[in-house]
């Protein structure tokens, strides 16, 4: 005997279990025809630690450290320039009076001050992604990040093969998603 079943939901717990991981019924000590005998792999808490498709974990490969390594650059370049959009709003928004017209002042002032809250949004975005470990909700934050970069025709050289690499299964298994 190795497992034991739920009368209520049918699902094969270990036989340590004090109740049903499904469903929560609680064993009773008396309750021996619950006591089944079945293949490993059919308890609820089976696990192959071989597997690495089964989740166990992040899985080395050269594709995937390149991978991840382009896509921690790509981050910096990105947290860089929004960097610089930051410092360059805040110039903006302060150099604004000295245009010519009303018109063009208030422009300024405007686009200065636009530049000078989306920039540090984004770059605190991106200095985040640097920082994170190597895990599965790393691939899907990361796949955000390469996103946010497609929308500028400027950076498609970069971030069309480093999304091309990002979706190949190495890098998903170096990530730990499966």
């Amino acid at each position: 005997m190795n497992g034991l079943r739920c009368p209520k939901c049918g699902l094969v717990n270990l036989l340590s279990a004090k109740s049903c991981h499904r469903c929560g019924h609680e064993f009773s000590e008396t309750d021996a025809s619950a006591e089944v005998s079945v293949p490993a792999q059919e308890t609820f808490q089976a696990r192959n630690l071989n597997d690495p498709e089964a989740g166990s974990g992040p899985v080395d490969s050269e594709t995937g450290r390149k991978t991840f390594f382009w896509y921690k650059i790509y981050c910096g370049v990105m947290l860089a320039l929004y960097a610089v959009v930051t410092i360059l709003g805040v110039v903006i928004a302060v150099f604004s009076g000295e245009a010519a017209t009303v018109q063009e002042q208030e422009e300024a002032l405007i686009t200065g001050i636009v530049y000078a809250v989306i920039g540090p949004i984004l770059g605190l975005i991106y200095l985040i992604a640097l920082f994170l470990p190597r895990k599965p909700y790393n691939w899907i934050y990361g796949i955000v990040m390469i996103g946010i970069g497609l929308t500028s025709c400027c950076f498609w050289p970069a971030t069309i093969p480093l999304l091309i690499f990002w979706l190949k299964p190495e890098t998903k298994a170096y990530l730990g998603r499966t």
